[in-house]
């Protein structure tokens, strides 16, 4: 469970809102954090949204208010794109490499969402006070050089590409499923439930056992997230073709 005071300090911001009619706005929460709040039997008595700046993203701040009372609320999410200075001279730069040099720079992880990585180039979702240090200090990524720059929140780069997925199953299990999609054991997979590390739209995945339905957002932890398309068929051994989307 999400700790006692991160579940006080996300109720105080509701209350606040209820108190003073203005939007507040929490740090990035991680999926485990914000399923661990959306179950708190307090939580539902409160109007709010969670939002990552993007659509799919993992993690997301909480914006406590209703715009019927608070107005339109101004979200302080903001992008940041990190690009190499020379093509050429660029490394093959990973997800922990930017969080690792943007969190070198003294930026508290609460400030930074999610880090979308194509090719060479990176962009960070972040809030409005780590912005302006990303833009002025961030310059090197390991040994490449880059630049980084505020962008707008629709960039083209953070709309969703899928990759069709085909598994071979015994069942629409979630178990079973996410073996196939991890390309795990079954031993294997176990240990990433016990981990908490299965995630089925946005919320830890509590019953191993439980079937899949078309539309369910699966997300594993390490290996990525995928949208669940159903049944394709049925073989003559009773086993299963089902269908996903992968978020590439």
């Amino acid at each position: 469970m999400m700790n006692d005071v991160t579940i006080r300090h996300l109720l105080d911001l509701c209350r606040r809102n209820e108190k003073t009619g203005t939007w507040q706005y929490s740090g990035f929460l991680s999926p485990a954090e914000q399923d661990d709040f959306l179950r708190c039997p307090e939580a539902a008595g409160y109007s709010f949204f969670l939002t990552g700046g993007y659509e799919e993203a993992e993690r997301k701040i909480l914006a406590a208010g209703n715009p019927e009372e608070s107005g339109l609320p101004e979200v302080p999410v903001r992008v940041i794109a990190v690009s190499p200075k020379s093509e050429k001279f660029a490394e093959e730069l990973t997800h922990r490499d930017f969080l690792g040099a943007v969190l070198g720079l003294g930026i508290e992880r609460g400030l930074i969402g999610d880090i979308l990585v194509r090719d060479r180039y990176a962009w960070v979702i972040c809030l409005a006070p780590a912005a302006e240090l990303l833009t002025s200090s961030l310059d090197q990524v390991r040994r490449t050089a880059v630049t980084a720059s505020e962008a707008p929140p629709d960039v083209p780069e953070l709309r969703p590409k899928y990759i069709p997925l085909r598994l071979n199953v015994a069942s629409e299990r979630l178990d079973a499923v996410t073996a196939a999609f991890a390309g795990l054991s079954r031993g294997q997979t176990e240990k990433l439930f016990s981990a908490e590390k299965v995630f089925v739209n946005g919320r830890t995945a509590a019953d191993r056992s439980s079937k899949l339905k078309e539309g369910d957002i699966l997300s594993v932890r390490g290996f990525g997230k995928a949208v669940y398309d159903g049944i394709e068929y049925e073989t003559r051994k009773n086993r299963l073709w089902v269908m996903l989307r992968k978020l590439g």
